[in-house]
């Protein structure tokens, strides 16, 4: 077992992958500057040390393209004050094993997700310990299907923007708190100390079923919709209501608004709205509905009206019929034990931990790229038959 040293570029960025990682015995000290980025690219890799130079540091952690960061390193020399942010990509993660000596690796650092396109994970192993953070880690641009992860937790609770995760004797033992964005919908698993973000239907949607259309809210556990497998039993559903004066990023939770004949003709048959994270079957391909706002046909509404959203689980990720559109369902990545609205915690009706795993998408998930581009493509030429001048108003 070795001891590698990585020394990172002042201003510029460095990068760890399999030609300088080492073996999995292997260990990694990072010899920061005052301001520097490590890209860990599809490796597995320990960060046992960070030493400094005796001044503040600003310093980025990247795990993309698979990689899997543990940080449970001890901190040498670093000015109080220095910043961490991490940024995590698809299908990667972050875990930080934390005690009283690195207690600044979590001080009021960023967890970012923006890159994670719904298969990221921020993990955090307390040992057990509060560690009483001034400034609580602040969590931004989550997607449905991120996940934090803190070791030992039972329970959660949240008051404003703040969740803390709960453990220890009597669960009374706070582990750990994170700031979200306001308004983001979750479960949490106690099974697995597992928060996963989720995305979900505004109240009033119709839901297709072998009876016909029937408002979500209205549905039961137990009931049956229709898929594009054929009926489906619903095994859960969640509620969460939303104070858009309490949101301080709107477009975080407001609903996007799919005209009516927007993917189609009479497709939506009514205006359907969604969370922006909720993805539509597309090119034959999920993709988020923030992604298709075009300023016309679908829009992100402004309100300052408290709206709900609602999930609806099925045994398996499936499409079902919104509106007569196709839209996915709620797919369970071990958080349907519960689900949170602002300091409530609901007990679902199973006790078991996750059934699914990334790969059981009944479509692949996109968020980038030609498919993308193709659907944008598709919905600017229906919006154009509609009348819309789509381009002039993207512009606008």
């Amino acid at each position: 077992m070795a001891l590698i040293g990585i020394n990172l570029v002042n201003n510029g960025t460095t990068t760890i992958n399999s030609s300088n990682a080492g073996t999995a015995s292997d260990t990694i000290q990072l010899n920061l500057v005052g301001n520097g980025t490590v890209i860990v690219d599809g490796v597995n890799v320990n960060i046992s040390n960070l030493v400094g130079t005796g001044a503040l540091s600003n310093t980025t952690i990247q795990a993309v393209n698979g990689a899997n960061v543990t940080i449970n390193a001890g901190l040498a020399n670093i000015g109080a004050g220095s910043t961490y942010v991490y940024q995590i990509g698809a299908g990667s993660s972050i875990t930080v094993d934390s005690n009283l000596l690195n207690v600044g690796l979590l001080n009021g650092v960023t967890v970012d997700f923006a890159s994670a396109n719904g298969s990221g994970l921020f993990a955090y192993n307390p040992g057990g310990v509060n560690l009483n953070l001034s400034t609580p880690p602040n969590v931004i641009n989550v997607q449905s299907g991120d996940r934090i992860e803190v070791a030992g937790s039972n329970v959660i609770s949240q008051t404003g923007n703040t969740v803390t995760f709960f453990g220890g004797l009597l669960n009374a033992v706070p582990l750990g708190s994170y700031t979200i964005p306001p308004g983001v919908t979750y479960t949490y698993d106690a099974n697995t100390d597992t928060l996963t973000f989720t995305s979900c239907f505004l109240r009033g949607t119709l839901i297709r079923t072998p009876e016909g259309e029937l408002p979500i809210e209205d549905l039961r556990v137990g009931d049956v919709v229709v898929t594009h497998n054929g009926i489906a039993e619903i095994k859960w559903i969640g509620r969460r209501r939303i104070d858009p004066k309490a949101i301080d990023k709107p477009r975080d939770t407001l609903p996007v608004r799919i005209q009516t004949g927007a993917l189609a003709e009479n497709v939506p048959a009514r205006d359907l709205y969604v969370s922006p994270d909720h993805c539509m079957l597309l090119e034959e391909s999920l993709i988020p509905a923030k992604f298709l706002i075009n300023g016309t046909t679908v829009t992100q509404e402004t309100t300052l009206v408290p709206f709900e959203y609602f999930h609806i689980e099925l045994e398996q990720h499936s499409i079902v019929l919104a509106e007569g559109a196709q839209t996915e369902t709620y797919l369970d990545l071990g958080g349907r034990l519960s689900f949170l609205e602002p300091g409530v915690l609901r007990f679902g009706d199973f006790a078991g931990g996750a059934t699914r795993t990334w790969n059981d998408w009944c479509y692949p998930p996109v968020y980038a790229g030609k498919i993308l581009e193709q659907a944008r493509e598709t919905l600017e030429a229906r919006a154009e038959e509609l009348g819309y001048a789509v381009r002039n108003a993207q512009a606008s």
